[in-house]
């Protein structure tokens, strides 16, 4: 209800603003327009004196690959492993060197969405964006035909978009400065096919790497990066003069956004570390498998679908049409650095792809998990599968999972395990921080397995933990971060 007592839907005021304006620029990389290589960096200055909108935003870029060696694409997003935002030389948003996992993981919690024009939302295993098929050993690569003068994919600036409010006064701040890293050569793959590939033993499978002597080592580069900024302007003067006013009461604004820190461990069980931070709102672990971080693969099949029977049990599970129509499959891939898996002993870490062991959940024991603080279990169980899917959902306020549709699906290729430190949240909710403040203790967390179906040689852990963070901006553009 508003003050005076009416319902919304029964309200007939009507809010205005006059003089607002709109324009939008580019802006070329300080950097130089040279292409930029695996574990390069690229930065942009952000325009002085605007209301900046910092979620429309983006970064757009083409890609050149490796030719000649199968090689595909993941998200676009996946092709930079860190943002990171300077004010005045001062580090506002730092960003994690993970980043394409925060992304990804986001992703398939249904909390960020993928553009299918220009996000590369699908492993593309038979043809390109622009249209064409790939024949044997083609690259997927943009640098030529539409590719040769267009940017043809855009990101945006991860969590940093999703600032509070959501247009910036960047007459109040110092000068702005993004810089993304791009990501290693691993995040690409290298398959052994063409269009209409087989998924079977057949050594064309796509799931294969590529045969080709330069796979191995194939790379890519980011070639033609632009940002393009969506800024507004209000020439009554009336805003500016408001948010002076509150700076001059206050002291200062406040601006606030998540960071998630990122601790990468090898999986021995057991996985811990010590934080301290003003609001702890989500505990995430996945899991990844150490071959995604020291060489290139095959495309992972996501569970469910195949052009053709590969296993004698028909080409699809039921969901996706009819489970023993030969043919009639639907084949959905990835690349190993997007796959997340529940580290289980049995199916092995590197059982078959082709012939469907790898994603065959028969062996009973289980990977249990449950989450430490300060010897404190969260929750005061360890947690079964179905638990963990439970939490995981309860953590991200959502109702299903985006991308996992049935439960192998979410062991082999999208698993997560997560638990909620603060109140839930939704996208139409004012910002609320309500996460565990461990500034006081510098908490000491563990993620803890059981039972004896475990891998606890052959998988990487990472633990994601989202932070509110506070930028305070004061007079004479001076700057606090509270973490």
């Amino acid at each position: 209800m508003d003050s005076g007592g009416i319902p919304q839907v029964l309200a007939y005021g009507l809010s205005q603003m006059s003089s607002v304006s709109y324009n939008g620029f580019s802006i070329s990389p300080s950097t130089g327009t040279a292409n930029v290589l695996p574990n390069g960096q690229i930065r942009f200055q952000l325009p002085n004196n605007a209301l900046l909108d910092m979620k429309t935003s983006k970064v757009t870029f083409s890609v050149k690959t490796t030719a000649d060696v199968g090689a595909r694409l993941p998200q676009a997003s996946q092709l930079f492993s860190r943002i990171e935002v300077k004010c005045a030389g001062i580090s506002i948003y730092n960003g994690s060197n993970f980043n394409h996992i925060v992304e990804n993981v986001k992703v398939n919690m249904g909390q960020k969405k993928v553009c299918g024009v220009t996000g590369h939302k699908d492993f593309l295993d038979a043809g390109t964006q622009t249209g064409k098929l790939l024949a044997v050993n083609d690259s997927e690569t943009y640098n030529d035909e539409l590719g040769t003068d267009q940017a043809l994919f855009a990101i945006d600036l991860g969590e940093f978009s999703e600032i509070q409010p959501r247009l910036i006064d960047t007459s109040l701040l110092g000068q702005l400065e993004i810089i993304l890293t791009v990501n290693d050569n691993k995040c690409l793959a290298a398959v052994n096919a063409s269009y209409n590939g087989p998924r079977g033993t057949s050594t064309n499978a796509v799931t294969v790497l590529n045969d080709s002597t330069g796979a191995p080592a194939a790379t890519f580069e980011i070639i033609r990066p632009t940002m393009f900024v969506n800024m507004y302007s209000l020439s009554s003067g009336s805003y500016a003069q408001a948010v002076r006013s509150k700076m001059s009461d206050v002291g200062y604004l406040s601006l606030c956004y998540d960071n998630t820190l990122v601790f990468n461990q090898t999986w021995t069980g057991s996985s811990r570390f010590s934080l301290s931070a003003n609001s702890l709102k989500r505990l995430t672990a996945v899991f990844r498998r150490k071959t995604a971080a020291s060489t290139i693969e095959g495309a992972v099949p996501i569970v469910g679908g195949a052009a053709a029977d590969f296993d004698g049990d028909g080409a699809v599970y039921g969901i996706y049409g009819s489970s023993n129509g030969n043919g009639r499959g639907i084949q959905e891939f990835q690349t190993a650095g997007e796959q997340y898996s529940l580290p289980t002993a049995e199916p092995a870490y590197n059982a078959s792809k082709e012939t469907g062991v790898a994603f065959h959940y028969d062996t009973a024991g289980g990977v249990n998990l449950n989450w430490k603080i300060q010897s404190a279990q969260v929750p005061n169980y360890f947690a079964t599968v179905a638990e963990q899917a439970e939490l995981t959902k309860h953590a991200y306020n959502i109702d299903e999972f985006a991308k996992a549709r049935v439960m192998a699906q979410y062991l082999y290729n999208f698993h997560a395990f997560a638990i909620p430190l603060g109140l839930p949240e939704t996208p139409l909710d004012r910002k609320l921080i309500s996460g565990l403040n461990t500034n006081a203790t510098n908490a000491f967390i563990s993620l803890e397995s059981s039972g004896s179906n475990r891998d606890v040689a052959n998988y990487d852990c990472f633990i994601l933990a989202c932070c509110d963070t506070i930028l305070r901006v004061g007079e004479g553009k001076s700057v606090e971060v509270i973490n």
